[in-house]
Parts: C-alpha cells; sequence; structure tokens
C-alpha cells in the first residue's frame, strides 16, 4: 500500500513538473501582434491619407500610369515604435507578382529591423519572405529585455497592405517616449529606382534610408523605377511636403534631349511653388560599365553636361536655393558599387549615403 501511495505521488509530482514546464514554454513562446495603425510611420508624405501606399487615390489621374503603379510601393516607409521585447517578430501581406533578376528578395517583399543603441543605429534583422503573398517571420530573439527604440522598414518594391509587429506576451510596445525625428523637416528624395532602393540586398540600405538614420531626419522617398522622369506634376506634388532640402536625382531614366526639355522648367515650377525650400540638383552617377562602354560614356556626360549648364543657367537667374552634387566620387571609382553598372550595391549606397549627407550639411549651414 505504501509503495503504490509512493509511486502515486511521484506521478502526480512529475505531471506537476511537467504542467509548470509547459506553462513556462507557452509563456515564453506566446507571441502577441500589435498592428501597424497603431504606431508612427516615418516616410509616408501623405499619412492622413493612405497608410500602405506614398500617393492618395486623388492623384491617380495627374500621374502616368507607371508613376502611379509604383506609387503603391511602401518605399521608405519605416514603423517607429520602442520596445522593451526579447524577441520581434512580423506579418505582413505582400502583392505576388514582382520578380527582378537584379534585386533580391530581401528588398523586394522583406522587412529590415534597426535598434537604436549606444547612440546609434545598429541593424538587428530581417523579416525574409517565405511566401509568394502572406509573410510571417521572427526578425530577432533571446534579447535582453531592455527598452529601445526601433525602426522597422517596410519592402521597397512590392506593395503591402497589411503589418502586425509580434512581441513576447509581457513586453511592452508603444510609440516612442520620445523622438529623434520629431520637428524636423523632411527630406523629400524624387528620382529612379536607384532611389527606390535597387538593388540594395534590404529596404535600411537604400541611400534615402540610409540619410534618416545618418541624420536623425525622416526622408520622403519619391523614387520610382524607370519613371523618375521630371514629370512637372511631381514637382507639384513635393512642393505640397513642408521639406528641409528636395533631392533631385533623376539622371539615370532621362536621355541627353528629356534633360534638357525639363531640367530647368521642372526646377523653376518646384522652387516658385516652394520658394525658401532648398534644392539640390545631383548628376548621373558614373557608371562603371561607360570605362569601356563608349555609347553609355557619352549619354552620361551629356546628361550631366545638361544639369551642369542648367545649374549655371538658374543661378545666373537668381535661384538662391539651388544647390549641385556632381557625380565625381559618388560611388567610388573602383567598379565595386554596382550590381550592373547601373543599380547600386549596399556599398554603393553606402558611399551615396555619406557624400549627400557631407552635401546637406554644408546646406543646412548656410
Amino acid at each position: 500500500m505504501k509503495h503504490q501511495l509512493y509511486i502515486f505521488m511521484k506521478n502526480i509530482g512529475l505531471l506537476l513538473f511537467f504542467v509548470i514546464l509547459t506553462n513556462q514554454i507557452f509563456a515564453q513562446s506566446t507571441t502577441v501582434y500589435h498592428p501597424m495603425q497603431g504606431f508612427t510611420v516615418l516616410g509616408r508624405p501623405f499619412p492622413e491619407q493612405t497608410l500602405y501606399q506614398r500617393f492618395p487615390d486623388s492623384l491617380k489621374m495627374h500621374l502616368r500610369e507607371s508613376v502611379w503603379e509604383l506609387s503603391k510601393n511602401p518605399s521608405g516607409f519605416a514603423v517607429y515604435f520602442e520596445t522593451n521585447a526579447r524577441e520581434i517578430s512580423a506579418k505582413w501581406k505582400t502583392g505576388s507578382s514582382v520578380v527582378f533578376p537584379h534585386v533580391a528578395g530581401t528588398l523586394v517583399k522583406g522587412i529590415d529591423l534597426y535598434a537604436f543603441d549606444q547612440h546609434t543605429w545598429q541593424f538587428a534583422g530581417i523579416g525574409r519572405p517565405d511566401n509568394q503573398v502572406y509573410q510571417e517571420a521572427i526578425i530577432i530573439k533571446d534579447m535582453d529585455g531592455n527598452k529601445r527604440q526601433y525602426l522597422l522598414y517596410l519592402p521597397d518594391y512590392e506593395n503591402c497592405d497589411s503589418l502586425s509587429i509580434g512581441v513576447d506576451s509581457g513586453a511592452i510596445v508603444a510609440k516612442p517616449s520620445f523622438s529623434f525625428f520629431e520637428e524636423k523637416k523632411p527630406l523629400v528624395v524624387y528620382g529612379t529606382s536607384i532611389v527606390q532602393g535597387a538593388s540594395a540586398m534590404r529596404p535600411g540600405m537604400a541611400y534615402p534610408a540610409q540619410l534618416e538614420r545618418r541624420l536623425s531626419r525622416e526622408v520622403i522617398n519619391l523614387g520610382f523605377s524607370g519613371s523618375g522622369q521630371l514629370d512637372s506634376m511631381l514637382a507639384v506634388i513635393m512642393s505640397t511636403i513642408t521639406a528641409s532640402v528636395y533631392i533631385i536625382d533623376c539622371g539615370p531614366n532621362l536621355t541627353p534631349a528629356l534633360a534638357k526639355e525639363r531640367t530647368v522648367p521642372f526646377i523653376r515650377l518646384l522652387s516658385s511653388l516652394s520658394p525658401n525650400t532648398p534644392v539640390l540638383l545631383m548628376d548621373h552617377i558614373e557608371s562603371p560599365a561607360a570605362r569601356f562602354n563608349t555609347v553609355l560614356a557619352k549619354h552620361i556626360n551629356e546628361v550631366n553636361e545638361v544639369f551642369g549648364s542648367a545649374y549655371r543657367q538658374l543661378k545666373r537667374e537668381g535661384l538662391k536655393n539651388l544647390y549641385y552634387l556632381p557625380s565625381k566620387g559618388l560611388i567610388g571609382d573602383d567598379g565595386e558599387a554596382t550590381v550592373d553598372g547601373i543599380h547600386l550595391t549596399d556599398l554603393g549606397f553606402y558611399r551615396m549615403a555619406v557624400a549627400i549627407e557631407k552635401k546637406i550639411r554644408e546646406i543646412e549651414k548656410q
């Protein structure tokens, strides 16, 4: 009888042990998801009118179809939040059709997390896309549980119509208690696929995103792959965004003839609509392939000659808030900064961000 009672008590003890252990494991692994709508989102030019796309529906009739379709990509959007979570996950929904031979899936459909630590933004992890449409990923785990600020960049080259951030149960997640970006006018960058992010490995490495972290300044990404062609409507749209600097980086999408036709009128229009905001005109980057491809070299040189001429003409006309960034040294001269001779690697984007940051700081000192 005593032996049976001993066995019974032993089994009860083991059962209680496994119940407690199971509850602890379950508690540790429970993830609570919070919709993006509850947080600050940097990079949205029209936050009152859109959630996941860059332009409101009211602008569709005023834009070329290619620009409108690309404006549905949340390029440059970053969810800005604070948490003491030990694990951060995400669920997000993307489109299903976009595939590029020169662009990583982590840029097209992935999300990219940065944490503020020791006075700087540090890469923390990525959400790898693992499905054609419905994505789910643990971005980082096994953290120390200290409260930090985070930036979670959305996909650069796909539509995204839902995003939820997951943290371990019991963790606090909220808008930042103080903001590095508040009360600072954003930069607005208008341009091509390079501005949109091609071909960084992940959204946070596109140069507009790097500038955002380097300058602690919200950046509005108006990059449109193959479609950054100085459309006058973009000057009108840009002028409605109260900015610290407008950056124009459209060289790779312009022929010399189109550059000659549109550069001066575009800058005149933008400056007339927002006369107190500096405008930075950037050269077409120096393609490594142009060292050997004489036709490409001629093309780039002619576009940049137009830009230089336009800058000098407008300065002679008395346009004081216009600045110019030549191509020399923008991506280095070792040939290692591109994927295909035009679209940039992470190294190329880093070099561009450094050069533009230096120029922005010079402008703002004047």
